[in-house]
């Protein structure tokens, strides 16, 4: 077995490691592809994160070897970003180590056997599907509702598709023409660029004066939450959301925040939603196809990385080919 370990920030080594005896609660995965996230680069950049550690929160791979027979040999499988223990629960790649290995032994209950029709690219966005529908059942979100979004970044253009689907209204806020073209491809109506136009008086028109229900900022790409809350209206509801890439300060208006009784939550994890953001994907209730930023080499993690320090894609979601 070979893992990519981040030693400290910045720092990578191609590590072998001997295969650990298969027991019976666990089944060998060869694992085919990883996805990059915000936590990684975070890690990688030294701003969050424990280390050593090995990177990357959810991959998919083929079932090399299992004792269990509910798994057959080369099934497609998800590994959940998740690993539950009596102290709670860790995130793969931030709290414990990742799937950035060849060759993994997984617990059988963070196996999910994927239907077909998902493509493998597909299987890597589960989380953010999971995360985008904890974001919508804490802003309740419910029809005819106008939903704003702050920044063309992959969870945000998910929360998009999901708020169609449940007959919201989505705007996207961004000043890159090229992102928001790709969200109106995307199915989502209303854009606005701050750079262009002024924001404020665009969702006074878009509303007809009765301005957004809700509000959820992706805070891995973009912290200043505060900068849209102006465009809530009395007593709307904003969603602070992200998977741990973003820096440890802030801003926001406490002012406006009172004065307009807006209810605030922070939402970091897709727990308890993998399930059903499979569902959606194996329905096509979502699509990412559009979202792959690229497919890179294994043997090439380590310029992967740091070219997404110091270039991110927020729009697209960069993934590990094994």
């Amino acid at each position: 077995m070979k893992s990519w370990i981040l030693n400290k920030a910045r720092e990578m080594t191609l590590t072998p490691s001997e295969d650990e005896a298969l027991s019976h609660d666990k089944a060998r995965i060869r694992l085919a592809r990883a996805a990059v996230s915000p936590s990684d680069i975070a890690a990688y950049c030294g701003k969050s994160g424990k280390t050593p550690i090995v990177p990357c929160r959810i991959a998919m791979g083929l079932v090399g070897e299992s004792n269990d027979i509910t798994l057959k040999i080369g099934q497609r499988v998800m590994l959940s970003p998740y690993h539950h223990t009596e102290k709670g629960v860790l995130v793969r790649g931030v709290d414990c180590d990742g799937y950035l290995s060849d060759f993994i032994a997984c617990p059988l209950s963070e196996i999910y056997v994927m239907p077909e029709g998902i493509s493998d690219e597909a299987i890597v966005f589960v989380e953010d599907i999971a995360l985008a529908v904890n974001v919508l059942e804490k802003l309740d979100i419910s029809k005819t509702q106008y939903i704003l979004l702050s920044g063309c970044t992959v969870l945000n253009f998910i929360i998009a598709q999901l708020a169609i689907y449940y007959q919201a209204i989505p705007i996207i806020v961004d000043k890159r023409r090229d992102m928001l073209e790709l969200a109106e491809d995307m199915g989502v109506y209303f854009t606005a660029n701050p750079d262009e136009e002024d924001v404020f008086e665009k969702i006074k028109e878009l509303t007809c004066g009765a301005m957004c229900d809700c509000l959820a900022v992706d805070a891995d790409f973009f912290p200043e939450a505060g900068k849209l809350l102006p465009c809530l209206k009395h007593g709307g509801k904003a969603a602070i959301c992200g998977m741990g890439g973003m820096p440890t300060k802030a801003s926001a208006p406490i002012s406006e925040i009172v004065a307009s009784k807006l209810e605030v939550y922070g939402v970091n994890s897709g727990d308890g939603e993998l399930e059903t953001a499979i569902n959606m994907l194996a329905t096509e209730i979502v699509k990412v196809d559009k979202l792959v930023a690229s497919l890179e080499e294994f043997s090439d993690v380590p310029a992967v990385f740091e070219k997404l320090a110091q270039t991110p894609t927020p729009g697209k979601k960069t993934l590990i080919r094994f």
